[in-house]
């Protein structure tokens, strides 16, 4: 009989389970021959596709994102202001047409259920374009300080993301604009001032100082829920003249203080009429729109205010002692200044003086 013991048939090995890996399961078979007096081991990992995989296709559909709204950061109590949002589709298929909803919120946080100012339907939006669409804001009249706005897409079946359709809350501060103040009325011991404002003020705050280069100091706090609001100030100074300013209040928000205005008292006694003014005039040109004019004239002795007539039309009374009036509303055609004429009269108790020279304020010839 020959060696039975120098061959050794191959032995197979108990097939081993191993964990999963990316949702296949793997499978290792250990094979051990003899060859050459030597122990080999070869290792056989074989694949196999036993469940679904776990990294899933990329989402397809489109996906509406809306940006942070361009709106002004602070808008004068009673005035509108244009809000202006771009919706972007950032998905992977054209969206179909849907709505925009323009939102007024009570915090930073904008959602849909939100104070709706308005909606726009878009048209379909392909793949990375946007478009812009907008609407006009009329804040609450009882508003003061920062007011929250915003704007949400409304989501569309297909839609990858729903997570993402509205912006972010831009912030509109709401002020009290500064109060406007002219000397209206006078005697020798009083001035009238007509004080105006955008509304929103429950008062004023009245300062007042006697010479130009004085320190103004608080002297009257006016109680005031109109646009107009008059105001006499008594116990003056005969032949005097006076400068007032004003800020508007409510409760604790007040505007910035107002520009300055001045008055003159009459002289106590008989006067004479005033002589008539020296007068001269320009046009102020404004770049983006209707250009307007300004008068001027020489300071007349005796005259506590002026008349300026436009055309033959009384245009203003003007308070000695300002010595120029601006014409924001000159003759124009179709937005365009006009040749515009202005005549002016020095006044005071005893009446008014005659016409002065004609200001003719032209349109430079062209070139």
């Amino acid at each position: 009989m020959g060696d039975t013991g120098s061959q050794v048939a191959p032995r197979k090995l108990p097939r081993l389970a191993t964990p999963t890996r990316g949702g296949k399961e793997m499978t290792t078979r250990r094979l051990q021959t003899k060859t050459q007096g030597r122990l080999a081991m070869a290792v056989l990992v074989i694949a196999c596709a036993c469940g679904d995989s776990a990294t899933e296709p990329p989402p397809d559909g489109p996906d509406l994102i809306v940006s942070i709204p361009d709106a002004p950061a602070s808008v004068a109590y009673g005035s509108t202001f244009h809000m202006e949002v771009t919706v972007l589709n950032r998905g992977t298929r054209t969206a179909g047409r849907t709505q925009v909803f323009f939102l007024h919120s009570a915090d930073q946080t904008i959602t849909t259920a939100d104070a709706v100012l308005g909606s726009e339907f878009t048209d379909t939006l392909a793949v990375d374009r946007e478009l812009q669409m907008g609407v006009r804001v009329e804040p609450p009249r009882d508003a003061l300080g920062t007011l929250y706005y915003g704007a949400c897409v409304d989501p569309l079946p297909d839609e990858i993301d729903t997570e993402n359709n509205c912006s972010v809350a831009a912030g509109v501060e709401i002020f009290l604009p500064p109060p406007f103040g002219a000397v209206v009325d006078r005697t020798h011991q009083s001035l009238t001032s007509r004080i105006v404002s955008g509304g929103g003020q429950t008062s004023y705050q009245v300062y007042r100082r006697r010479s130009e280069a004085g320190d103004f100091s608080r002297v009257r706090d006016v109680s005031a829920s109109g646009e107009e609001t008059s105001y006499t100030d008594t116990g003056l100074e005969p032949n005097t003249v006076y400068y007032y300013k004003a800020i508007a209040c409510k409760d604790a928000i007040c505007s910035d203080e107002s520009d300055e205005w001045g008055g003159l008292t009459e002289v106590v006694g008989p006067v004479d009429i005033p002589a008539v003014p020296e007068t001269r005039g320009e046009k102020v040109n404004i770049s983006f729109g209707t250009d307007k004019a300004r008068v001027h004239w020489d300071a007349v002795p005796r005259a506590t205010y002026y008349r300026v007539y436009q055309d033959e039309d009384l245009d203003a009374e003007v308070s000695a002692p300002a010595l120029s009036y601006y014409d924001d509303d000159p003759n124009t055609f179709l937005g365009a200044y006009q040749t515009t004429r202005y005549k002016v009269q020095a006044c005071n108790k005893a009446g008014c003086s005659g016409d002065s020279e004609t200001v003719v304020i032209t349109i430079p010839p062209p070139g």
